[in-house]
């Protein structure tokens, strides 16, 4: 598969047909959309396009992270590849997509850039500057350019509207369930395991964890069943996404005394709130060496928000409960 990052790395383009859109977490929609272009593609003997972007527009024009992401950039231009496209427009926005009028689009860019014989979009499609072009107008330009385009209809599973944003809300909610059904695959985050604190070894469930990628969706605060793959094998897990709370402003000394009052406070500023981090505890594995290794957690469910306990012995009740509920599940 090609990638091409600027408009002037594109000397000269194949005929093509080319999808449109930023496909964040490639959900059961894109993957409906691309399938039609590289079936179009193959029908008429041209090169199948995606035309996306490095970052949501909505990130560039604020300034800030206002769409988190539903995957990696790197692992969307591998899901591309897998799915068969040719070549992918992975553009910025910033290099005057936002000031472009939809008609230099459709002409400039499409017709003469990317050489589209036919184009194809969702229904929600929006192009040019403010986002003025709509796919009627798209459709509209290309029949007057020489090239069609095929418009999605809304694309719907369990009477839900397959969208990024529904995804994304269902991930902050810790709806695992809804979130893998509309995705068409389980929610995950990545990361490389750092050296933590050993608490977790030291009460019987040593764990794993790395800080999340920030630009990613996170699921809320909490505890869910999840897989782990560490080294090409899977392992049942539960994993905590949060700050864990119990343990996070202690000193280890907590560990030799059960009252959480009588253990001096680690020194942290008054206003210091600790990094949200993924912790995973792979089931039935007590000796793993991880340090530096690269994890990739499935979510499959939600067991519990995340809360801080009293003491170390009902921290220990509660993973065990965790634990064993988890084992049922995988069973």
């Amino acid at each position: 598969m090609e990638v091409y990052r600027r408009i002037t790395d594109v000397i000269t383009a194949p005929p093509s047909a080319v999808a449109l859109g930023f496909f964040d977490g490639l959900h059961a929609g894109h993957t409906q959309l691309l399938q039609q272009t590289i079936e179009h593609a193959k029908h008429h003997r041209l090169s199948s396009a995606v035309f996306t972007f490095a970052d949501h527009p909505k990130n560039i024009m604020s300034g800030s992270l206002a769409v988190p992401r539903l995957m990696t950039e790197d692992q969307k231009l591998a899901s591309l590849e897998a799915l068969g496209i040719d070549r992918v427009y992975n553009f910025d926005f910033a290099d005057g997509f936002h000031t472009m009028p939809p008609e230099t689009f459709a002409e400039d860019l499409l017709k003469s850039a990317f050489n589209v014989e036919a184009a194809f979009c969702g229904f929600n499609f929006r192009f040019g500057a403010e986002a003025a072009g709509t796919p009627e107008t798209l459709k509209t330009l290309g029949a007057a350019l020489g090239f069609e385009t095929q418009i999605l209809n809304p694309v719907y599973i369990a009477d839900k509207l397959v969208s990024s944003s529904l995804i994304r809300r269902s991930i902050n909610e810790g709806d695992a369930e809804t979130a893998a059904l509309l995705l068409g695959r389980e929610y995950t985050l990545t990361g490389t395991v750092t050296k933590g604190r050993s608490l977790g070894r030291a009460f019987g469930f040593p764990t794993a964890n790395f800080p999340p990628d920030p630009e990613l969706a996170l699921p809320t605060k909490g505890v869910y069943i999840t897989l782990t793959l560490a080294e090409n094998r899977s392992y049942p897990s539960i994993t905590n996404v949060g700050t864990a709370p119990t343990v996070s402003a202690l000193t280890p000394d907590f560990l030799t005394t059960t009252p959480r009052s009588s253990k001096r406070a680690a020194t942290k500023p008054p206003d210091y709130t600790p990094p949200i981090r993924v912790e995973s505890h792979l089931i039935g594995v007590n000796e793993i060496a991880l340090e530096n290794k690269y994890l990739t957690i499935t979510f499959k469910k939600m067991l519990r928000p995340e809360h801080r306990f009293e003491n170390k012995e009902a921290l220990i009740e509660q993973i065990a409960k965790d634990t064993e509920t988890a084992r049922r599940f995988f069973a």
